[in-house]
């Protein structure tokens, strides 16, 4: 349809953040839907590692939640409530408005097996967005399947527990320096 806004979601991702917004082109330049920031997750109870897969996941679904509230979609579609790490998509109801879609918008940056990008859209579809995916961009897929504790793990920071584990025996000194903020 004429003048109908397609919107993405744009996922950038710093040495200090990870920036997640929902974004529509015009002729004048894009315009902001929602928009969500890492450095925004001490807020709500993350105060460090804001640009692991963990915070990824947290910005793209506080995106997601921003943007159906502002839509006024926020209670016909709640989202994932229990996360697995499974593919998830969002059903659309039988009365009232679809679900919002976007499409992923990652910029110049590689589409890579496990990418924190792919947190962020992860983050975004549990939050209620309906985004297309594959799962074949998360970690654990194998060529055939995906093992769901991978994600869900990477979800929860698991991978940086198993590092921070592996790191404290082999090197206490490198461990007190790369995790000082995790360990105060």
């Amino acid at each position: 349809k004429y003048a109908t806004p397609k919107y993405r979601l744009v996922v950038r991702i710093t040495n200090k953040t990870v920036i997640c917004q929902i974004v529509s082109s015009k002729i004048v330049g894009d315009a902001v839907l929602a928009a969500a920031y890492s450095s925004e997750l001490p807020r709500y109870g993350i105060k460090c590692g804001l640009t692991n897969w963990a915070a990824a996941y947290a910005t793209g679904l506080l995106v997601a939640r921003r943007t159906l509230n502002k839509l006024k979609l926020d209670t016909a579609y709640a989202g994932n409530d229990d996360v697995t790490g499974e593919y998830y998509a969002v059903e659309a109801n039988e009365e009232g408005p679809r679900p919002f879609r976007a499409f992923l918008d990652i910029g110049l940056r590689r589409a890579t097996t496990g990418h924190r990008v792919f947190g962020c859209l992860k983050g975004a579809v549990d939050g209620g967005l309906n985004i297309p995916y594959s799962e074949k961009r998360f970690p654990g897929w194998d060529g055939k399947e995906l093992d769901a504790e991978l994600p869900r793990s990477y979800i929860f920071g698991g991978h940086v527990q198993e590092y921070m584990e592996y790191l404290q025996e082999d090197d206490e000194d490198t461990f007190r320096k790369q995790f000082s903020t995790f360990i105060a």
